[in-house]
C-alpha cells in the first residue's frame, strides 16, 4: 500500500495535502502523525505538522468523519491577521504559566526614579518577549519624554520583527505595554520602532494621501482607501485636514474600517 509523507501548518492542512497527492478525498485517507507542529510565539518559530498517509482500505472509508477546513490556521509574521486583539490572545496563551516564556512576574519597585524604572522595565520586558523567538535583535532606548517612551529594535535580523506593514512590530509593542502595565505604573505611551520604520511609513502614507487627494480633485469622485489600522487612518486624516478642496471620513467596522477622501462641494 502506497504511503507518503505530507506536511502543513496544522493537521487539517497536512491531511488535505496528502489527499490531493493521493488523488482521493480527505475522508479516504488513513494517517498517523509523525511530528506535531507548534504554533510558535507571535507566529515566529512555527513548525509544521508532518503525517504519514495512505489510502484507507475500502471497508474503512467513511469510518471516521472528514476533517473540515478551518479558518484559524496560524499566520506567519506580518500577516494580515495580526492585530491588537490577536496579540492579546497570544499573550494570554503564553502567560500561564509565565515561566514557560520567561515572562516571570516581578513585584512593583519603589519609584525613586520613575522614568528610569519604567525604561528599565520596558527594556527587560521586551528582551524577555524577543528571547524565545531566537531573533538576533535587541531593544534600546531611542527617546523619552513626559508623554512617551520610544524603544528602537536593533540587530542583523530586526526586519523579522517589523513584519508586513509593521504588524509584528505593533504586536510586540502591544504585548510589551500589557506586561509593563502589570509590573509598574505606566502613564506614558510605549512606542516600538526599527530601522526608522515609523517615520518612513508615515511619509509613505502622507504621500499616498496627497496623491489620492489630487485624483479626487481632478475627477470629482470619492477615493475609497483600503482598510487600515486606527493609527494609519489618523495619519491620513491629519495629512489632508488643511486641504480646502477635499475632506476625509472613516467608514466600515472592525478590520474593514477605512478612509474615504471626498471632494468638497463648491
Amino acid at each position: 500500500m502506497k504511503e507518503i509523507e505530507a506536511s502543513g501548518r496544522n493537521l487539517e492542512e497536512a491531511l488535505r495535502t496528502a489527499a490531493q497527492r493521493l488523488g482521493v478525498s480527505p475522508d479516504a485517507v488513513e494517517y498517523e502523525i509523525i511530528e506535531e507542529g507548534s504554533r510558535g510565539f507571535l507566529g515566529l518559530g512555527q513548525t509544521p505538522t508532518v503525517i504519514k498517509a495512505r489510502v484507507r482500505e475500502l471497508g474503512k472509508i467513511g469510518s471516521e468523519p472528514c476533517l473540515e477546513e478551518t479558518s484559524d490556521a496560524p499566520e506567519m509574521p506580518g500577516s494580515e491577521a495580526t492585530s491588537e486583539e490577536e496579540a492579546q490572545e497570544e499573550f494570554e496563551a503564553h502567560e500561564q504559566p509565565m515561566e514557560e516564556t520567561g515572562l516571570e512576574s516581578h513585584p512593583a519597585q519603589p519609584a525613586e526614579n520613575e522614568t528610569e524604572l519604567l525604561v528599565e522595565t520596558i527594556l527587560r520586558t521586551a528582551r524577555e518577549i524577543i528571547a524565545p523567538m531566537k531573533v538576533k535583535a535587541q531593544p534600546v532606548l531611542k527617546s523619552k519624554s513626559s508623554e512617551e517612551i520610544v524603544i528602537d529594535l536593533v540587530g542583523p535580523e530586526v526586519a523579522i520583527l517589523i513584519g508586513k506593514r509593521g504588524q509584528t512590530l505593533d504586536a510586540l509593542q502591544y504585548l510589551t505595554g500589557v506586561i509593563v502595565n502589570r509590573r509598574v505604573r505606566c502613564n506614558r505611551r510605549i512606542i516600538f520602532d526599527a530601522e526608522n520604520y515609523r517615520a518612513r511609513h508615515q511619509e509613505m502614507l502622507v504621500r499616498k494621501a496627497k496623491e489620492y487627494a489630487k485624483a479626487v480633485k481632478e475627477q470629482g469622485k470619492e477615493a475609497v482607501l483600503e482598510p487600515q489600522c486606527a493609527r494609519d487612518r489618523r495619519i491620513i486624516h491629519l495629512a489632508l485636514a488643511d486641504d480646502p478642496d477635499v475632506y476625509t471620513y472613516s467608514e466600515g467596522e472592525g478590520k474593514d474600517r477605512h478612509v474615504v477622501i471626498s471632494p468638497k462641494k463648491k
